[in-house]
């Protein structure tokens, strides 16, 4: 065997061994339904690091949390909706193997769906000075986003499942949100922002009335 031949082995046996440690199994669709009920207790936890935040527009953030907590169900209910429909597992534990994954498209499709809210907003021109809100609110994101990213730097799934579900892309993360992240803000912004004006957030003021006339009316 000729030292070209011998180079050219030790390259193979090398691309094959880095290929082989980069894969990881995609786990079955049971296996996804756990990691997914971890994410949501991960999610938590991130709410309850980063609220501090909501300090800078209201001296009584336990009060304002209460305006929230109560949509917990509203949130478990998205994460539902997409172990439903992103179609990232497969029947059983012996699925094929997939390169690592990443939640990145996943976060970087909400941010953009939560930038292009806060964007639609102030354009409306029914609002007042509401840039201290949208400040704290992109700095609450910021600190979850980056809370949940840490939490699952291991891989998702991969530590305690040995396996990861295959993540959409931008594009199917973008659609899934549109699908499970429904707000009807005509029917429930009202509401929810005059329990956050009542908890202190007083920037609030004149939108809220607007959002209470675009209600329903009883």
């Amino acid at each position: 065997m000729s030292s070209n031949q011998v180079l050219a082995c030790l390259v193979a046996t090398v691309l094959l061994f880095v290929g082989s440690e980069a894969l990881v199994r995609q786990c079955s669709c049971e296996e996804q339904a756990q990691c997914l009920a971890d994410l949501k207790a991960a999610g938590t936890d991130c709410v309850d690091e980063c609220w501090s935040i909501t300090s800078e527009l209201t001296s009584k953030p336990k009060e304002l949390r209460k305006c929230f907590s109560g949509r917990q169900g509203d949130v478990e209910n998205v994460i539902d909706c997409f172990n439903d429909k992103m179609e990232g597992c497969v029947p059983d534990a012996k699925g094929p193997m997939i390169a690592p994954q990443s939640i990145d498209t996943i976060m970087d499709a909400a941010e953009r769906k939560i930038r292009s809210m806060i964007d639609g907003t102030m354009k409306s021109g029914l609002v007042g000075n509401m840039d201290q809100v949208v400040s704290v609110a992109e700095k609450y994101a910021k600190c979850a986003k980056q809370c949940i990213l840490k939490k699952t730097a291991d891989g998702i799934c991969l530590k305690k499942y040995k396996c990861e579900p295959m993540m959409p892309n931008e594009a199917k993360a973008k659609t899934l949100l549109n699908k499970c992240a429904r707000f009807d803000f005509k029917k429930e912004g009202g509401p929810l922002c005059q329990c956050a004006l009542n908890a202190g957030v007083k920037e609030l003021s004149s939108y809220c009335s607007v959002l209470s006339l675009m209600g329903p009316q009883h």
